[in-house]
């Protein structure tokens, strides 16, 4: 019973020292600031897919307008732009539109190549509309000529690669991503499918490779529309997706522009701009976001302390005092008890707290962007945790 009690004094002893010594090296990790971050000019060109009609011949949100929201929820976007996209666009057309500076409506006084000048990130789907007008659709299937299809092809990868060459002299400095085409008849007999896709997968490896030769970044979508196609590609007479399609479409151009416009490709933290720099990155445990709480919260105008007699941290701002035991979903603001889904715990050292209630508890609101996987934090700050498919659960923070 003795030995009991003075191991156990012990060990209470040195959890104790421990989180003192973590909380303590947290005030001495240095923080390293980056160049700042601004806002961008996002400009959406292309066929029906940019300009965002629906299956139901209706123009609406395509997934570049989606695009568009996410930049500026995140606080990235300068400007928007899609009236270059229309239905029915194809790659020709595309060139033929840059090199002549065609305008588009009443209100377009500067034309498609100042655009293009001052535009930060160009989006681009075409060369599907070269295909569909040579491939003819019978009750056997859909079919092309071979002669034709060569002679697609080679005009689409000529056209790209030439829009591409044309916005890189307007615009060395742009960011190019070009979007690779779905299956668009999913309720084909399967028979006409094996038909039908092998044209589609030498259509888009014609248009990645002419995208990487120029330097631009190959996007493709057909994979990830393939997964429950019913609620993607509604409407079996049309080949337009619904919006929970062109939510999947820009959750695909989202994990490779977001990295480009934070200049980071894993974890971040944004103040006031800048790029900031920790030794303990958020972690993504059974559904829940940790965050390093001297990390994170002294830049919220909390102060953190630790409380060695129950274990626990304690985070103070303005007249709310909130406080979480170590290991145990028990925590306390202004001494109301609250039970959580997820504890308090160290990692590498360092003391790691639930975001969403320690957040909300202090003043923040929390809004989940489920379609880019995107949480937003209302005291000047944004969470971002990015596609754990691609990025194992990393995250971002960063100030608006």
């Amino acid at each position: 019973m003795v030995c009991t009690k003075k191991k156990s004094a012990f060990v209470t002893l040195f959890l104790s020292v421990a989180l003192l010594f973590s909380l303590f090296l947290s005030n001495l990790t240095p923080v390293n600031a980056q160049a700042e971050t601004r806002p961008v000019t996002y400009l959406a060109l292309g066929d029906s897919l940019a300009a965002g009609q629906t299956p139901y011949l209706k123009i609406g949100k395509g997934y570049t307008d989606l695009l568009a929201e996410d930049l500026d929820e995140i606080g990235f976007l300068t400007a928007f732009s899609k009236q270059y996209a229309f239905s029915g666009y194809t790659s020709k057309r595309v060139l033929e539109d840059i090199r002549n500076d065609v305008r588009k409506g009443k209100g377009d006084t500067t034309g498609i190549r100042a655009h293009i000048t001052v535009a930060d990130i160009i989006t681009l789907n075409t060369g599907a509309n070269d295909l569909l007008q040579k491939i003819k659709r019978t009750e056997e299937g859909l079919s092309i000529d071979p002669a034709d299809l060569s002679k697609v092809l080679t005009e689409v990868e000529s056209n790209i690669k030439a829009i591409l060459e044309e916005i890189h002299i307007l615009n060395p400095h742009a960011h190019v991503y070009v979007m690779g085409y779905y299956n668009a008849y999913p309720y084909l007999p399967v028979n006409q499918q094996e038909q039908f896709l092998p044209i589609l997968n030498e259509l888009n490896d014609t248009i990645k490779e002419a995208v990487i030769s120029k330097g631009g970044v190959y996007v493709p979508t057909k994979e990830v529309i393939a997964v429950n196609v019913k609620v993607n590609l509604p409407n079996p007479s049309d080949i337009h997706p619904s919006v929970k399609g062109y939510e999947k479409i820009g959750g695909e151009f989202w994990k490779v522009i977001l990295p480009t416009i934070t200049n980071h490709s894993r974890e971040a933290i944004y103040v006031n701009g800048l790029f900031q720099t920790f030794d303990q990155d958020p972690v993504y445990i059974n559904g829940r976001t940790l965050v390093h709480v001297r990390g994170v919260f002294d830049d919220l105008g909390a102060t953190v302390s630790w409380d060695s007699k129950t274990n626990s941290v304690i985070i103070k701002k303005g007249i709310d005092v909130v406080k979480l035991e170590l290991n145990s979903n028990k925590a306390y603001k202004n001494g109301v008890l609250f039970n959580l889904d997820a504890s308090a715990k160290v990692i590498n050292n360092r003391t790691m707290i639930p975001l969403r209630f320690i957040s909300e508890s202090i003043g923040a609101k929390v809004k989940w962007m489920g379609r880019q996987g995107t949480f937003l934090l209302r005291i000047n700050i944004i969470f971002y945790r990015k596609y754990p498919s691609t990025y194992d659960g990393g995250v971002f923070l960063c100030y608006r």
